[in-house]
């Protein structure tokens, strides 16, 4: 009976891995973006550090809720570090580093399984394309590389665990956005327009071949200062993200589809160069490929400081 167990077991994982139906989140760090970006920052250093939560229990089929239930509920728990530094008054240069204290799947018939782990890093170059200062306003560009530097390809027992969990992504990944800025009634008021493609590369491991579809992003976000120093930020994000392939270079009918969140935010400045980050996100409109487990809610920490060695000169 004891040479019996693993082999069962196996069966079971091999069962759950082909039927997963869900890509709510995606393999490496997810988005983090809370629509702070700013210019070059010439000679300063800003270090930062995010905790985000985000949790996953309900099936779409189209722009529908499905009552199918195989995956009760998935959720992770991640860990970014961040330096971002202006070498000019138009650069900036940034590095980040993700770790995932768990990524988790329970099933309904009472199943679990889990990993955690280095997730990806992540360099960053954004250039000030244009500046009016008269009117305000101000265009960015960037461009993010994503290095698969972190654990892929972890083991369930004698079965791998499926791409969606893995803390690292497995593949390069390339980031091009813009984003724009422009300030009113004295800077109280801040609107951003940010706009970004990012192209997934083929995974090609010993044991994974696969290609996430590319992810595309538009949020829309307006700040403004309630007192003082508490300002309140709200986001809009529209997120479509295409099919994804497999070995065969043949497209995963149930992946990819359009989400939509609406995303509410606090920042807190103190202390002259410190400033902490409270951030919700809801998700107010889903059209999913197929059948998918969805995201229902996320929420982000964050912490950050900044020093400048132009004025400690």
């Amino acid at each position: 009976m004891k040479k019996e167990v693993p082999v069962f077991t196996a069966a079971l994982l091999l069962l759950v891995n082909a039927s997963s139906f869900g890509q709510c989140c995606a393999a490496g760090n997810p988005i983090t973006a809370d629509g702070s970006a700013s210019g070059g920052g010439k000679n300063i250093l800003e270090i930062s550090a995010l905790y985000k939560h985000s949790y996953s229990d309900t099936y779409f089929y189209g722009s529908e809720r499905s009552d199918y239930k195989y995956i009760d509920y998935s959720y992770f728990d991640f860990n970014s570090f961040r330096l971002a530094y202006g070498i000019t008054s138009k650069i900036k240069l940034s590095a980040e580093i993700g770790y995932f204290f768990s990524k988790s799947q329970t099933f309904n018939f009472g199943f679990n399984r889990e990993a955690k782990g280095l997730g990806d890093g992540v360099l960053e170059i954004q250039y000030d394309l244009y500046k009016n200062p008269k009117q305000n306003f101000d265009v960015f560009t960037t461009f993010r590389v994503t290095l698969p530097i972190g654990e892929f390809d972890q083991m369930n027992g004698p079965v791998v665990l499926p791409i969606d969990i893995q803390p690292s992504s497995g593949g390069y990944k390339y980031n091009f956005g813009i984003l724009l800025s422009k300030r009113y009634f004295e800077g109280k008021i801040l609107v951003f327009v940010d706009g970004s493609c990012e192209i997934s590369q083929r995974i090609q491991t010993n044991r994974t071949n696969y290609k996430y579809g590319n992810l595309y992003n538009a949020s829309i976000f307006g700040s403004y200062k309630l007192w003082k120093n508490l300002i309140g930020v709200l986001q809009v994000r529209s997120q479509i993200r295409d099919r994804a392939s497999d070995k065969n270079h043949e497209l995963v009918q149930s992946t990819g589809g359009h989400v939509m969140f609406v995303v509410p935010q606090l920042r807190v400045h103190f202390l002259r160069a410190w400033n902490a980050s409270f951030i919700f996100e809801y998700p107010i409109y889903k059209n999913m490929n197929g059948k998918q487990l969805t995201n229902k809610y996320a929420y982000s920490v964050g912490l950050s400081h900044q020093i400048d060695f132009k004025k400690s000169h």
